[in-house]
């Protein structure tokens, strides 16, 4: 007897149940697709297009000046360009003044690269956002808190919570240590313009009902095996 052939009275090979080959209760080609559509967005974004990396220096400069000009009760932040424009698209091209307007107006002075520090990780998260499949009333409404610069935002506090005259946050030894590791993960690292945008893209884009709308299509299977 061939030992490919079946037994009579065997039963019969039946192909998975449909649930099995979803993942957290999405199919494959669902997920494929939002892959699909990522690399799509942000290739679409990383292309050189002329006059994008002018303008989005400005806009960096911009929403910095108006988010985070107080920061903290005597922290103050001004964004300037860096004059003359320098070449190159890694080269500093934004100068962050730090102020403590408590210790007698004492400065600090770093400079930045906005397309480093702002639009790589914008970009990404942007990506991820517009491949989400949710309502486009909650993409675009995603989109602008994606904008928030959360990497800038712990540069910041990381600068004025240093034991210098231009402390404004006391977060004693432990809450330095976790900001100097979120620094080195988040902001230092050499994929930290694809680390930080996935937490945002999480906080922004996805509500409640959606996490428990998943929850309950990933236990349906086991509960209908059982």
């Amino acid at each position: 007897m061939s030992p490919h052939r079946i037994r009579p009275g065997s039963p019969a090979l039946c192909p998975l149940p449909q649930e099995e080959r979803k993942i957290l209760g999405y199919d494959r080609k669902s997920i494929a697709a939002f892959f699909l559509k990522v690399i799509l967005f942000y290739a679409l974004l990383m292309i050189p297009w002329p006059g994008v990396r002018e303008g989005y220096a400005y806009l960096f400069r911009v929403c910095g000046n108006t988010v985070f000009r107080t920061f903290g009760s005597a922290g103050r932040v001004y964004f300037a360009p860096i004059s003359p424009v320098p070449g190159g698209k890694d080269a500093k091209d934004t100068s962050v003044t730090l102020e403590n307007i408590q210790t007698r107006g004492a400065r600090g002075t770093m400079d930045m690269n906005s397309r480093l520090m702002g639009y790589l990780p914008t970009a990404f998260a942007a990506a991820l956002i517009l491949a989400t499949p949710v309502p486009w009333s909650r993409r675009l409404w995603a989109l602008l808190w994606g904008f928030g610069g959360f990497e800038l935002a712990l540069r910041l506090l990381d600068a004025f919570s240093d034991k210098n005259v231009l402390a404004v946050f006391s977060l004693g030894p432990v809450g330095k240590a976790l900001i100097v590791i979120l620094m080195k993960v988040l902001a230092m690292s050499p994929v930290s313009a694809y680390i930080a945008p996935i937490f945002v893209w999480i906080l922004v884009t996805f509500r409640r009902g959606d996490w428990a709308k998943l929850l309950a299509s990933s236990t349906t299977p086991h509960r209908a095996n059982s």
